[in-house]
């Protein structure tokens, strides 16, 4: 399956959205997803499927002073 993950096409062999931070070893805890334009709160992750053509946009929050 193919997905355009934060602007480029990307072949991915997962099912869910957290399957695929998961694997991209993205800090589910400090990362903001949207899928196709619809944020997708965290505790949903494991819920969102994922479909051949998806738009995921992944942001991660770092802290720093």
């Amino acid at each position: 399956m193919k997905i355009i993950l934060n602007g480029k096409s990307r072949k991915v062999g997962v099912k869910t959205l957290e399957e695929l931070m998961t694997q991209l070893k993205f800090d589910l805890e400090r990362t903001l997803v949207s899928v196709n334009g619809n944020v997708i709160d965290r505790k949903k992750f494991s819920e969102s499927v994922l479909s051949d053509g998806d738009k995921v946009e992944a942001f991660s929050f770092v802290g720093g002073g």
